[in-house]
């Protein structure tokens, strides 16, 4: 499985002329699907718009919080629900799908129970093993032109889950990992597949990209008897 090839934020990953309509955001979940082993007909998919003013305090760093994407079972079927808002930027929408279907592969099928789980960071890691590590490493944060200059905002604070503790609430968010955690994961990857310098990197945004080769020089550096320690 970790031998699969992982997918990349091209062209030709989305649909020629995406401007993330359903139909089309549809076929982005479907090529999801298929990078993580994820059946498309045992899932489905519902949308929802946030507020405007939600997406606007947002998308200015006025520390506004809101969900992005949920989870949830109905009569034992898998339903993920996908803010259209986040439709305006295909690469950002993907790593929000892929972070839903990790769920799916994790809760859906049973591989972890119980709330003593750190669900959402296993959760991001399993987009890493599952193929989709550049597009959640890249979407840990995004920057947006503010009135001060650039930006951070790292997606790991649009959880209502944090705010409110509720810990068994179906809603679940993406970006519980930072960048450097998602790096650091993706060296891992890399050394489950024997990569030492995958082309890949390249599409990574600078921190991740820097995290990655951090790890992988450190996995370089250790005697192969320890690396799985």
């Amino acid at each position: 499985m970790v031998k699969r090839e992982i997918a990349l934020p091209a062209s030709d990953f989305f649909p020629p002329g995406f401007v993330g309509d359903p139909v089309q955001v549809g076929e982005v979940v479907g090529r999801v699907c298929t990078v993580m082993g994820v059946d498309p007909d045992a899932v489905s998919v519902q949308y929802f718009e946030s507020p405007e003013e939600e997406s606007r305090a947002l998308r200015s760093n006025r520390g506004s919080h809101r969900t992005v994407g949920r989870y949830r079972k109905v009569d034992g079927h898998a339903v993920i629900e996908l803010d259209l808002r986040e439709a305006d930027n295909p690469a950002v929408l993907a790593a929000i799908i892929a972070h839903e279907l990790g769920h799916v592969r994790l809760l859906g099928e049973d591989r972890i129970q119980g709330i003593e789980v750190d669900h959402e960071r296993l959760t991001d890691l399993v987009t890493v093993f599952l193929g989709m590590g550049v597009f959640t490493a890249n979407a840990a944060y995004r920057f947006t032109k503010s009135v001060q200059g650039f930006s951070v905002l790292p997606l790991g604070d649009l959880t209502e889950r944090m705010l409110t503790g509720t810990a068994l609430d179906p809603t679940h968010h993406l970006g519980y990992l930072s960048e450097r955690q998602f790096g650091y994961a993706l060296a891992c990857y890399c050394l489950l597949r024997g990569k030492t310098d995958p082309l890949w990197s390249r599409h990574l945004e600078p921190c991740a990209r820097a995290a990655l080769k951090q790890g992988l020089q450190y996995f370089a550096d250790r005697p192969p008897a320890t690396q799985h320690r």
